[in-house]
């Protein structure tokens, strides 16, 4: 019985040492509306829709290769499964239609993957040609995608966050490429300093 209250009092114990800001709550690990995590609302949905489609494979690893908007009420998410069956291994794309607000999200068709879907990349050189250009010589530690948005009519724009390291200095960058939703090549590339460190 003293054994059972003992157990009962250690983490009251603890969380009496912690400081007050801990006992409040930690902060969330990420911000749901930062436009890079938007996709771990759907990664569920995709894998699920990934293992249906390709029953008795397993997944091994998935890649978020980034979201585009083809109206102001939707957004496409797109991820990349690495998956496993009968001793083979290959790529699967899903893309998951997420509405902004009202109805439910739903999982696109499952594909295998031979080459990267062409527009990303192409946004990703744009991108990276941006960074070059307003930070000579600098080098690109890593970048992610970071979000979509609808523009209009004929333009979207993919948003990119970009860590580069010059002179013994790091910044993030957020990179923003607008493209034609016609054609899906880029029109114009902006790079905005987020942080130094």
């Amino acid at each position: 019985m003293r054994l059972c209250a003992a157990l009962l009092l250690v983490p009251l114990l603890v969380l009496g040492c912690l400081p007050p800001a801990a006992q409040a709550g930690v902060p969330a690990k990420y911000d749901p509306a930062d436009g890079y995590h938007e996709y771990i609302r759907w990664n569920a949905l995709a894998a699920k829709a990934a293992s249906e489609r390709y029953p008795g494979a397993e997944l091994v690893d998935f890649l978020y290769i980034g979201c585009t908007c083809e109206s102001p009420s939707s957004r496409q998410y797109l991820f990349k499964y690495w998956m496993r069956r009968d001793g083979r291994e290959f790529g699967v794309y899903v893309t998951v239609e997420g509405p902004d607000g009202a109805g439910a999200p739903r999982a696109g068709a499952a594909e295998k993957a031979d080459a990267r879907i062409a527009s990303f990349p192409r946004w990703e050189r744009r991108a990276a040609d941006a960074v070059r250009e307003k930070y000579p010589g600098a080098e690109i530690v890593g970048r992610k995608p970071y979000g979509c948005r609808w523009l209009g009519a004929a333009a979207a724009r993919q948003t990119f966050r970009y860590w580069i390291r010059q002179d013994g200095r790091s910044r993030l960058l957020r990179v923003e490429v607008d493209y034609a939703l016609g054609t899906r090549r880029p029109t114009a590339a902006r790079v905005v300093p987020s942080r130094e460190f």
